[in-house]
């Protein structure tokens, strides 16, 4: 059983998938999250991410970063040349997430931030900050443990 619980809401206004994750992450669960979301009627490989980071404990080494990193590079029809913004606040989450954009590079567009707003003027959005708290509370209030 993933130790990973993690929600997501597609907002097709504002070309955006925003992710909330809590827990432990370890690669295949995430790996397993990210492909059902193209399960999604909703999904659009041109459809940017913001992914919320702030209450997950990575349980990955460079490995691991790797695995995911080849699993998006072969999949890159589906998940490249997009921007991806993860928002963190520990160390933990900061040095997986490097990992990751320094591998990823090649594919996506991938910055790190510790704040909402910075992360969606980044990618753009419209999204006010009210907004983006309010569809972060609604997945944080989700009862599911793999994706909604």
């Amino acid at each position: 059983m993933s130790l990973l619980k993690s929600a997501y809401k597609i907002l097709k206004v504002h070309n955006l998938i925003v992710e909330y994750h809590t827990g432990i992450l370890d690669v295949d669960s995430f790996i397993n999250f990210r492909q059902n979301i193209t399960l999604d009627p909703l999904f659009l490989p041109s459809l940017n991410y913001f992914v919320h980071f702030k209450k997950v404990t990575f349980s990955t080494n460079s490995d691991d970063i790797n695995k995911y990193a080849n699993f998006m590079a072969d999949n890159y029809n589906v998940y490249g040349n997009r921007r991806v913004a993860l928002i963190t606040n520990t160390p933990n989450q900061v040095v997986s997430t490097t990992l990751f954009k320094m591998i990823h590079q090649k594919t996506s567009q991938v910055e790190i931030f510790s704040t909402n707003e910075s992360a969606l003027e980044w990618l753009n959005s419209n999204l006010h900050k009210n907004e983006i708290l309010d569809v972060l509370e609604t997945l944080k209030l989700s009862e599911t443990s793999s994706f909604i």
